[in-house]
């Protein structure tokens, strides 16, 4: 089986080569069979997922590291560990302050450039405890399925680490919110799904698709709007990287919610899906410090919002989304940093 991968690997690292010179709605098998992905240094790999692999052989095994920043230690992070008994020690964590946590995705880890920027907007904002999920070394396979299939264990651990918190420092799951990006999102799910309270929200930055909502997948088994009490979800890459369906109380597609977004136009369809997939947590992080909001609309689809059928029920995209909000939202943005247009339409 190992062998097969590989060789299936690199024929598909070909494909990589010639993806920007074809359509999408070519036969080759590209989102649904196969992605192009390139990763926080523009490194290229190739996403298979037709198929499950048989057995281990060349999968990495790692751990899964939980470090809490706060105003008093931001930028020398608190390693949080859980002993046998359900213990958790800190010096740092109050439960009086709201709690963020923040998670990456495939060949991600929690030195991410965008988790550390929206760290310190968030502490920056408001005096909270924040905590940074690092599964670097499981994010890091070069096989995506085993990465997927591990979210489950990612999110059980973080569960448990969050329950330790409700049992040793007398928090509450009202005053948590969890942020993941792509697979990072599923973990989230998984989080607030084995989270033994009520778990208050959920923020998906273009949740992973592949493996999750294609093939469809029972609920149970990704993120969905009954792992907190407010599921919200950005799409930026829907049908690619990305869900393409709504599967939040609230869920925001900017410019369609689809590749291209806007700045992300080019040729090679693989940056171009990576460009639009990072664009969920450039547009959330913005949302923390901008005075400027990703005002959205609810409508029953994009192209009624085009033709100015939705002005009426709004909502903020990002960090000051209302709970309140339910249904699907449609914005503009421009197409670089500062995205946000506030109320222009």
């Amino acid at each position: 089986m190992g062998v097969t991968i590989t060789l299936v690997s690199k024929l598909f690292g070909l494909m990589c080569v010639y993806a920007g010179v074809r359509s999408v709605s070519s036969d080759d098998g590209y989102g649904t069979e196969w992605l192009c992905y390139y990763d926080e240094n523009g490194t290229e790999h190739t996403m298979n997922f037709s198929a499950l692999p048989d057995d281990s052989d060349g999968w990495i095994f790692g751990g899964v590291y939980f470090y809490l920043y706060t105003r008093n230690n931001s930028n020398d992070p608190e390693l949080l560990q859980t002993e046998i008994n359900g213990q958790t020690k800190s010096q740092y964590f109050d439960p009086s302050r709201d709690t963020k946590a923040l998670t990456h995705g495939w060949r991600g880890s929690g030195n991410d450039t965008w988790i550390q920027i929206q760290k310190t907007h968030f502490l920056d904002r408001a005096d909270l405890n924040v905590i940074v999920v690092n599964w670097h070394e499981l994010a890091k396979n070069p096989n995506y399925v085993w990465a997927a299939l591990s979210t489950r264990y990612v999110g059980k651990q973080l569960a448990k680490l969050l329950n330790s918190m409700v049992d040793n420092f007398n928090t509450t799951g009202e005053k948590m919110h969890l942020i993941g990006h792509s697979l990072g999102a599923q973990v989230m799910g998984y989080a607030g799904m084995f989270f033994s309270k009520n778990m208050f929200r959920i923020t998906g930055l273009d949740p992973a698709r592949p493996l999750f909502e294609l093939p469809p997948m029972p609920d149970e088994y990704r993120l969905d709007r009954t792992d907190a009490m407010f599921v919200d979800i950005i799409h930026t890459d829907g049908g690619f990287f990305g869900y393409k369906e709504s599967h939040g109380q609230a869920d925001f597609y900017p410019n369609g919610g689809t590749s291209p977004q806007p700045g992300c136009e080019g040729e090679d369809r693989g940056h171009v899906d990576s460009c639009s997939h990072s664009r969920s947590h450039e547009f959330f992080g913005e949302s923390i410090q901008s005075g400027v909001p990703f005002t959205s609309y609810l409508c029953d689809d994009f192209q009624g919002f085009e033709n100015g059928e939705c002005k009426a029920n709004t909502s903020s995209m990002g960090e000051p989304a209302q709970p309140r909000s339910e249904g699907n939202y449609y914005l503009h943005t421009r197409n670089e940093s500062l995205y946000a247009l506030g109320d222009e339409f």
